[in-house]
Order: C-alpha cells, then sequence, then structure tokens
C-alpha cells in the first residue's frame, strides 16, 4: 500500500486536480495540455508529474474526484431499511438533480467525445462513478428483496432499473442540449413518477 501523502502535499494535489477540471471542462481532453494546466498553476510540468504520470492519469483522477463527490451525497443521510419508498426518492432526487448539473453534463460529453480514441477513460468513469454506486445501490435493493419489500429479483438489474427510469428522457436531452432548467418542483415529480413505476413492477407477489 502507498504511503499517505503529507497533509501539504494532499493540499496540492488537490489545487491541481480543481484547476485541472477547470481546464479540461473549458477545453475538452484532447485540446489540454499538462502546460496549459501548469500555467494556471502557476508552476511547472515537472510538478505535475510529481503528482501525475500522464495528462490521461490526471485526467482519471479528476473523474474519480468528481464521482466521489455524487457517491458521498447519494449515500449521506439514507432514510432507514424500513423507509423504501423514502429512501428511493431519496436516491432518485439526488440522481438526477447531480446528474444535471451542469459541471456533470460537462465531463460526460468529454467522456463520450474522447472514449473512442481513448478507451481508458470511459474505463476510468465506469469503474469510479456508475459501477461503484451501482454496486452500494444493489446492496440496499437485496435488502428489501431479502426482507421481503420487494419481490424476488436480482438486485443488481434492479438497481439499474430503477437508476433508468429516474434518469429517462430528461438526462438525455440535457446531454444533448435540448432541455433547459428543471426546476426542483419538475424533478420532484418526475422521481415521484419513477419510483411509483418502480414499485409497481417490483411489489412482492
Amino acid at each position: 500500500m502507498a504511503a499517505p501523502l503529507p497533509k501539504r502535499d494532499d493540499r496540492r494535489r488537490e489545487t491541481i486536480l480543481e484547476i485541472a477540471r477547470d481546464v479540461f471542462m473549458m477545453q475538452g481532453f484532447a485540446a489540454t495540455s499538462m502546460s496549459a494546466i501548469a500555467t494556471r498553476l502557476g508552476g511547472s510540468k515537472g510538478t505535475l508529474y510529481n503528482y501525475f504520470k500522464s495528462k490521461e492519469e490526471l485526467f482519471g483522477a479528476v473523474v474519480s474526484r468528481e464521482c466521489a463527490g455524487l457517491a458521498a451525497s447519494l449515500f449521506e443521510n439514507v432514510p432507514p431499511d424500513g423507509e423504501m419508498r423514502q429512501r428511493l426518492t431519496h436516491f432518485g432526487r439526488v440522481i438526477l438533480s447531480r446528474l444535471l448539473e451542469d459541471g456533470p453534463i460537462r465531463l460526460q460529453r468529454i467522456i463520450v467525445a474522447e472514449t473512442e480514441r481513448f478507451p481508458e477513460i470511459g474505463a476510468a468513469f465506469y469503474e469510479s462513478g456508475p459501477r461503484q454506486i451501482q454496486d452500494r445501490l444493489s446492496a440496499y435493493m437485496a435488502a428489501d428483496i431479502a426482507a421481503g419489500r420487494l419481490s424476488e429479483a436480482d438486485p443488481r438489474i434492479a438497481a439499474a432499473q430503477f437508476k433508468d427510469l429516474v434518469l429517462s428522457n430528461i438526462h438525455q436531452q440535457k446531454l444533448w442540449g435540448v432541455l433547459g432548467d428543471f426546476t426542483d418542483a419538475q424533478i420532484d415529480e418526475h422521481v415521484q413518477q419513477a419510483v411509483e413505476t418502480f414499485l409497481r413492477a417490483y411489489a412482492p407477489h
């Protein structure tokens, strides 16, 4: 296991990630150079390479950091097991509201645009974001199935279908740039419909 960075180095790494995120968001992956990030940082490329071996590794770290932020908000203040409907509503609201924000939308556009040329970018995003979140959602689904609150099913499929119901149509429209502002009230209404549809499909027999 690698030794933890000293606090000063850890803060420096966080600063690099903040600046790199801004540059990647503005310029995309292909058009961004380590030199450009170093210039914004006020240091040299050598400083960056002390922390990250390549632009790909740096971008992967930016992606992991962004995904960790979503996961943290998703699994904070989760209603207890007995309140399944409230818990699903919580997950749905956080997933939809966060993924409709400008930062995540721009990041996903970059990933989609660059994955054909740099497949490791797509893999890094999947491993640090969607896969980890689905694993944890699946664990909640498994507990509800075991307790008889949901019908017998594959918890990973149930988790994926719930997520797809929450994002259905709305998220794609935002990615394509054809959806304007989506209000909190609209998010609540859409999530409630997704939760109702999911519970009807998975109601115990």
